[in-house]
């Protein structure tokens, strides 16, 4: 007799779990079916508003206007340093010269082994980030370190406040090396 009762009561316990496992099986499919639909539901514009003109778009807002305003696109004159003490090694000048650009610089560099390093200059444009090179910094009778750099035209020179001068390798690399001077147009 207890043997029948404990057959019956496995039967159960069998059909039990089984219809929950069943049952858990329908709720996530359920549950599944509506993330699904939630998911693929079109999303909700919240803010839809109308430019009615360029000039709408390209006001600078106030904090562009205070970047912009600490750009000295118009000076003529930087003083140029050491990053690391901040000693000053000479002056850096620039214009309009017969319609085109021009930048002059002279300063008083530590000598290098010419063989294999050299002084380059770069122009460096802050808003929007762009960099070039003026070339290999040479030195005159004095043995100053100095660059005479023309453009037949300025295009947008002015744009490029920030001077850096790099010592390189003669490796062939076109990168910049390592920041040695630092000045800036208007400071």
């Amino acid at each position: 007799m207890s043997f029948e009762r404990s057959r019956k009561s496995r039967k159960n316990i069998r059909w039990g779990s089984t219809i929950g496992t069943g049952g858990l099986v329908i709720v996530l499919f359920v549950v599944f079916i509506f993330a699904v639909k939630w998911f693929r539901a079109p999303v909700d514009v919240v803010d839809e508003t109308e430019v009615d003109t360029i000039t709408d778009v390209l006001t600078p807002d106030p904090i562009s206007q205070a970047v912009l305003k600490g750009i000295d696109t118009e000076s003529k004159d930087a003083t140029l340093r050491w990053i690391t003490t901040g000693e000053l090694l000479g002056e850096a000048e620039r214009g309009v010269k017969d319609d085109g650009y021009y930048f002059d610089a002279r300063l008083a560099l530590p000598e290098i082994d010419r063989e294999v390093h050299y002084y380059q200059l770069w122009l460096v444009r802050k808003l929007p980030y762009d960099y070039f090179s003026l070339g290999e910094m040479t030195t005159d009778v004095d043995g100053a370190f100095v660059l005479e750099w023309e453009a037949e035209k300025d295009d947008g020179y002015f744009d490029y406040t920030e001077i850096v001068i790099t010592v390189n390798q003669y490796d062939g690399s076109p990168d910049p090396g390592k920041h040695l001077v630092r000045g800036e147009f208007g400071e």
